[in-house]
């Protein structure tokens, strides 16, 4: 039973990586809150920072950090630097000391690298993201 969260078509960021733009979000409500003694611009940055940090929130609550079609998969750790991946270009998939390194090549046949963290995603979806590079690398 495959549940919202564990979909084939997709994975998405850990828990922990989702609820951090919150986390500072609510740190700036609070600076501004304690700013508000004296009203000045300085009590407006911590606002205008709380807003676009709970804007990052919203937008990592439904994102997929890995999206797998048929013939290439898109990688996108954040709100930007979207990367699409043929899989006939995938070249190797390692974890190296707490970070995944997908290796592939990229339209003008030079090697690149796509580094992020093992925390970024959730622990049961490393297995899937695993098999599925895995597989699409051996084809």
């Amino acid at each position: 039973m495959m549940t919202k969260s564990h979909t084939k078509s997709g994975i998405e960021l850990s828990s922990k990586a989702k609820y951090k733009p919150l986390v500072f979000a609510l740190f700036m409500i609070g600076l501004c809150l304690i700013s508000l003694q004296d009203i000045s611009i300085e009590s407006v940055i911590p606002l205008g920072a709380a807003i676009i940090f709970f804007g990052l929130y919203v937008f990592n609550k439904k994102l997929k950090v890995f999206n797998f079609f048929e013939t290439h998969f898109v990688f996108q750790p954040g709100v930007i630097g979207k990367i699409t991946v043929p899989y006939n270009a995938l070249k190797s998939f390692a974890v190296e000391k707490k970070v995944i390194l997908i290796t592939y090549e990229n339209s003008d046949k030079k090697e690149k690298k796509i580094r992020f963290l093992v925390s970024q995603i959730e622990p049961k979806q490393f297995p899937l993201l695993e098999s599925t590079l895995k597989s699409k690398i051996s084809n």
